[in-house]
């Protein structure tokens, strides 16, 4: 079967730092989705470097260690609240703050329930995609997984954090896992949020 995607590491956040039990790595999807996006652009950025990872969540979250994006962006957008490192918008900041710091210019572009399946294939073979899904593999709310190609059948390649959905995450190996747009769509609806890296 031929495929399409991108050679990104993989991370599983169920190895996150817990910050002491303060931030488990079962709260870190989004920010281990971003990071290992990041890791494509940047060979300084490992996708499998947890410590690393944590330095960036400690960046993007303002319930743990030193101030940083997430609190900068807290005072920019009051509206703000709860776990920032859960918000798209802290993200996009996080995500540019820490790759232009890299020297990579460029913009987190953000889909504010806009993203298609349609928009998702024209993207994909430039950029992996930042996904939002609610309740997938019987997850309680919101998950978020990192698309990073498809095959010749337009299923969906995802770097999973949690693990293989389609298990109920029973299998935690969550790298390439193979996601049918069916399947997918019951947990994202016609039109979901996402994000990717436009570089200029």
């Amino acid at each position: 079967m031929k495929k399409f995607f991108h050679i990104i590491g993989y991370n599983f956040q169920g190895n996150n730092l817990n910050f002491l039990k303060k931030f488990s790595g079962w709260w870190q999807c989004m920010t281990t989705s971003a990071w290992m996006l990041m890791s494509l652009y940047s060979g300084n950025i490992k996708a499998t470097d947890d410590n690393a990872l944590a330095a960036y969540l400690d960046d993007v979250e303002a319930e743990i260690g030193k101030p940083g994006i997430a609190e900068w962006v807290k005072r920019k957008y009051s509206w703000i609240k709860g776990r920032t490192s859960l918000w798209w918008l802290v993200q996009k900041h996080g995500i540019e703050k820490w790759l232009w710091h890299q020297g990579i210019r460029g913009t987190a572009k953000f889909y504010n329930k806009t993203m298609t399946y349609e928009i998702l294939l024209r993207v994909l073979p430039d950029h992996p995609v930042m996904i939002g899904t609610n309740k997938i593999g019987g997850l309680p709310g919101g998950h978020i997984i990192l698309a990073i190609g498809f095959d010749e059948n337009q299923n969906i390649i995802c770097h999973d954090p949690a693990g293989n959905a389609t298990t109920k995450y029973k299998n935690r190996n969550g790298s390439m896992v193979v996601y049918p747009v069916e399947y997918l769509h019951k947990f994202t609806g016609d039109k979901f949020y996402a994000l990717h890296w436009v570089t200029i």
